[in-house]
């Protein structure tokens, strides 16, 4: 792709082999292919309404695409991405450090141009792909960035072996009791309906939590890729006992988004089927890793239960970092 954009770029930066570019993101030039679904311009689009910048790494002299990041500003200073779960450097295709620091470079200037006195970049677990994530890590810090959060992130790599092979004894056995009481789990992919956010809401306050995001978003991202949205539900005799929502990342990655489940059924852990289905629906669609996240409340602060749960089911822990800042 050559990098004579059809529309002209608000600011633009050259360094010895690379050009940056940045563009209001309804106006970005973007690759053909966006592995990740939280960097396509669709979705992108519907997580605010507020003015995203996209900046466009290319190559001088073949004009490639060689990688992305989208910011914007908010009332606590300037973040990427806006509502998604990561955001950050975005390589499209092979670049080295020095370029990406460059890039990183040019969105501080820019940022600083436009008044900001801080960046914050929430980037992906590193299981994601380990090795851009070391390379943009090295690139952070050259380029002034700190790990402001490093938080632990469990996923479980999918393999030959089956879900009740990789969980402990104590966890096959409620497995186990769950399916002889008669609790059955389906799997639906499409929008976000108004009774799965009802249960949802319920499980969340009768923990303290509020819902993670409003009705309007939940409806304005499922409704952009409904594909990519997966919904298990677990049912007693009909009646909902546990849901969870669970994203596809990529063609390689599940993300677990939210989940709840009725604390008059915690006996039977119901939860523990929902991630049953979610690995074996892995294993049918050859996806390779199922991401369960961090385990924080909605202060941020850490949840050693939920963290140990993720233990007993077959998680392994990567890192996924928060870098920040300050101009």
């Amino acid at each position: 792709m050559s990098n004579s954009f059809t529309r002209t770029s608000l600011s633009s930066w050259i360094d010895d082999d690379s050009v940056v570019d940045v563009f209001p993101m309804r106006d970005a030039p973007f690759p053909t292919t966006t592995p990740w679904l939280f960097f396509r311009k669709e979705q992108l689009a519907v997580q605010t309404r507020d003015l995203i910048y996209s900046f466009i790494l290319t190559s001088k002299e073949s004009g490639t695409i060689l990688a992305l990041l989208h910011c914007l500003p908010t009332s606590d200073g300037w973040v990427s991405p806006a509502l998604a779960p990561f955001g950050g450097i975005m390589p499209a295709a092979p670049c080295h450090v020095g370029q990406m620091a460059f890039l990183l470079a040019c969105v501080r200037d820019w940022v600083i141009f436009q008044g900001g006195s801080k960046l914050t970049i929430k980037t992906a677990p590193s299981c994601y792909a380990p090795r851009t994530h070391e390379i943009c890590h090295r690139a952070y810090l050259a380029a002034g960035f700190s790990p402001n959060h490093t938080y632990s992130n469990h996923y479980i790599p999918i393999a030959d072996r089956g879900f009740h092979q990789i969980i402990e004894p104590a966890e096959r056995r409620r497995l186990s009791k769950g399916k002889k009481s008669g609790l059955v789990v389906t799997m639906q992919q499409g929008i976000f309906d108004g009774a799965t956010e009802d249960f949802l809401r319920e499980c969340y306050e009768m923990q303290g939590y509020p819902l993670p995001c409003s009705s309007a978003q939940l409806a304005g991202w499922t409704h952009v890729f409904p594909k990519n949205y997966l919904f298990f539900t677990n049912r007693s005799e009909g009646e909902t006992v546990a849901v969870a929502v669970m994203v596809r990342v990529s063609d390689d990655i599940l993300y677990h988004f939210m989940s709840g489940y009725l604390r008059r059924h915690r006996v039977l852990s119901p939860a523990l089927m929902l991630f049953e289905a979610a690995f074996d629906y892995c294993l049918s669609e050859n996806i390779g890793l199922l991401d369960l996240g961090i385990s924080i409340d909605h202060l941020g602060n850490p949840k050693p239960s939920l963290s140990r749960f993720k233990q007993r089911i077959g998680g392994r822990v990567c890192e996924k970092i928060i870098y920040e800042a300050r101009f």
